[in-house]
């Protein structure tokens, strides 16, 4: 007899176990003759998450390095939301008067008060979770195109505004639960209503910490980038020091404030649920319970979600160089960090140095750069000394040159042209 599963079962035995409920569901519904249109778009979803849920349980089974353990919860209320689902189905076709290829009763079924178009956001939220995380991780590893960086902002992006939907949603069914218990016990009714009231406030304390947490992650990047390699604004100075330790000291703080909260989130739900099966007939409690799991479900993802943005924000960056004349420019990572800008220049010995590579490799790099240009200088210049030396006697215009190299390099002396004005002398003309 097979074990059942559960968050101890392990991330590969559960990728598998979501893989197989989502297959066993397709195959379910696509056994049926009608397909109107919203099942048409279930079915494609299905087909969605099949295609990202196979690929991880690959990645789980022959990768060792890559810590997916945060999605253990998504994995597990996905695989029993389509166990659940396909349970529905089965028991509403076999109270349907037509044949099991022909069932037209699609319009009834729901799920968790939801119909099909309900579950198969449910569905599309547990997939792009799932995607993210997988992107997070492959990013870790390897860089991609400026392309597939923007989609990736925007998924996750999409993703956080439908979990944060999908737990307003939540909300209300947990308000509903509670209006049509109010007629059966007016205390027991009461002290529901008030744990919920509770569980909305801590909420909204979450929503506070997330939000500040966010604009610290902001100020903290500004001040990352203020500065450029090399330059005097890049060192940190005593008070830059002291401000960004304050900072994360702060962020440190709303971290444990935050697991702090989630964790009185729980014990709510945990008496909202006890309370429930007191006073609420056995659907309303069994109802509850999902709720409660899903809420659990939703706020990991959004944790995934947010993790994922919080890493592309400070793993990327961002540059544009843009050069004029004898120029040097240098568009490199040092530590595996995801490089998107461009090397633009314009000049005659305009240089560019990009890609990853060693900090070792970047000061060798360098000091070969800058030795070749005092060699060309020197020798390959096609100015003679007596062009570029200025006059013992003529102090300032050796200070001009000098400042002229050392801002544009030793460019070119430009030497006076015949004025098309000027009126060439006559020889040998005479009177008659």
């Amino acid at each position: 007899m097979a074990e059942p599963i559960g968050l101890a079962s392990g991330i590969l035995a559960l990728a598998t176990f979501t893989f197989q409920c989502s297959v066993s569901l397709f195959e379910t519904v696509n056994s049926f003759r009608s397909h109107p249109k919203r099942v048409r778009d279930l079915l494609e979803e299905l087909e969605a998450l099949s295609a990202v849920l196979g690929p991880l349980a690959d990645i789980v089974n022959t990768t060792s390095d890559v810590d997916l353990s945060s999605l253990n919860l998504p994995l597990l209320r996905c695989g029993n939301a389509c166990k659940e689902f396909q349970q529905e189905i089965i028991q509403c076709s076999s109270r349907s008067t037509g044949n099991r290829t022909s069932f037209r009763d699609w319009a009834k079924l729901t799920y968790m008060g939801d119909d099909i178009d309900g579950f198969r956001r449910l569905l599309a939220g547990y997939k792009a979770t799932i995607n993210i995380a997988l992107t997070d991780a492959n990013l870790r590893q390897a860089s991609v195109t400026a392309e597939n960086l923007e989609d990736y902002k925007h998924l996750i992006q999409d993703a956080k505004d439908d979990l944060e939907a999908r737990l307003e949603v939540i909300d209300l069914k947990l308000g509903q639960i509670v209006e049509n218990n109010a007629v059966r016990s007016d205390v027991d009714a009461a002290e529901l209503q008030s744990m919920r009231e509770e569980r909305l406030s801590t909420e909204k304390c979450l929503l506070i910490c997330t939000q500040l947490s966010e604009h610290i992650d902001q100020i903290q990047l500004m001040s990352d980038r203020s500065g450029t390699p090399g330059s005097a604004t890049s060192a940190n100075t005593l008070p830059e020091t002291v401000t960004n330790e304050g900072l994360q000291e702060c962020k440190n703080s709303l971290i444990q404030t935050a697991a702090k909260l989630e964790k009185h989130m729980q014990d709510i739900m945990d008496r909202m649920l006890s309370k429930s099966k007191i006073i609420s007939s056995e659907q309303d409690a069994a109802d509850l319970t999902r709720l409660r799991d899903e809420w659990k479900t939703a706020r990991q993802c959004l944790d995934i979600c947010s993790r994922a943005d919080t890493h592309v924000k400070e793993n990327v960056s961002v540059i544009e160089n843009y050069g004029l004349g004898d120029s040097l420019q240098f568009m490199v990572s040092t530590n595996g960090q995801i490089l998107h800008g461009k090397n633009r220049g314009l000049g005659w010995r305009t240089r560019q140095v990009g890609g990853y590579v060693s900090d070792e490799s970047v000061q060798q790099l360098s000091r070969d750069i800058a030795s070749t240009s005092l060699h060309h200088v020197r020798v390959g210049s096609p100015l003679s000394r007596d062009d570029t030396t200025p006059a013992s006697g003529n102090r300032a215009e050796g200070e001009t040159t000098a400042a002229f190299k050392e801002r544009y390099g030793s460019g070119f002396k430009l030497k006076p042209m015949a004025s098309p004005n000027s009126t060439p002398s006559v020889v040998g003309s005479g009177s008659d």
